[in-house]
């Protein structure tokens, strides 16, 4: 499978071309292996954390061959052995670029329990997603051949991965103050178009609370402006939690004038 990601990999660094060696930097796919966390190939790491980084130890990957490694949702039984949903966030995917003599080392990838899958080869023209629990789902840490080595199964290694359950969340609050003061009940501050205001929200858990408005600008530094001067507009506070934090939304209503 040639693997496409949004971490723009080129075709040049997908199709490595062959390299001649020496004897001493000659290593073939039977030398190749990789653990994850130390577990070998076949194994499962198990009480993963909701967010984790796992250590990917890669031994003598041969000259000019490049690997990938990803996080992913395992196929249904009867389905293709190929992955077609992956985690596409940050720090997901390891690619190790082939060289021009044997590879061993040593690299970290994010494994989340929950995600949006994509299709990390998207030229199969399957451009869907799919939310993905791991916790729920079966999921596993991929190595796969990069280009031409794609279809090699001997680079082709699989780590189950098992989160830990997540306890009772603790219900979460939002505080919001405008201008001092802090607003309550069905009180609408106004908001004026001409002049921004002090607006301040803070999470009871601590978490950074994440501000969308309809017809105000408001800052993660602390501001609010009306947007037009009359009518209202709706700020939405919102989190999307963690083990410990419920995931919460707030609205609050304003009054636009000039």
């Amino acid at each position: 499978m040639r693997i496409m990601r949004v971490t723009a990999l080129t075709a040049a660094a997908l199709a490595m071309t062959a390299t001649t060696l020496s004897a001493a930097q000659v290593a073939t796919a039977a030398d190749f292996s990789v653990t994850a966390n130390g577990v070998a190939s076949g194994g499962t790491i198990a009480d993963l954390p909701a967010s984790s980084t796992v250590q990917m130890a890669v031994n003598n990957l041969p000259a000019g061959v490049g690997l990938y490694a990803l996080h992913c949702l395992v196929p249904p039984p009867g389905a293709s052995p190929v992955p077609i949903r992956c985690d596409a966030g940050t720090g997901t995917l390891v690619y190790i670029m082939a060289a021009d003599q044997a590879q061993t080392t040593s690299r970290p990838i994010v494994a989340n329990a929950e995600f949006v899958g994509k299709n990390p080869n998207p030229q199969t023209g399957d451009t869907g997603t799919t939310d993905v629990n791991c916790r729920v789902d079966t999921c596993a840490i991929y190595t796969l051949g990069a280009g031409r080595d794609s279809t090699n199964r001997a680079y082709t290694k699989f780590f189950a991965t098992e989160f830990a359950e997540v306890g009772p969340q603790a219900e979460d609050w939002a505080v919001a103050s405008i201008r001092g003061q802090i607003i309550k009940g069905a009180w609408k501050p106004r908001v004026s178009n001409a002049k921004a205001s002090n607006f301040v929200v803070t999470l009871k858990s601590g978490l950074s609370a994440a501000l969308e408005s309809d017809a105000c600008e408001v800052s993660q530094k602390g501001k609010i402006r009306a947007l037009a001067t009359s009518g209202t507009c709706t700020v939405t506070i919102s989190s999307p939690g963690n083990d410990e934090w419920a995931p919460y939304e707030r609205e609050l209503t304003f009054r636009l004038t000039k």
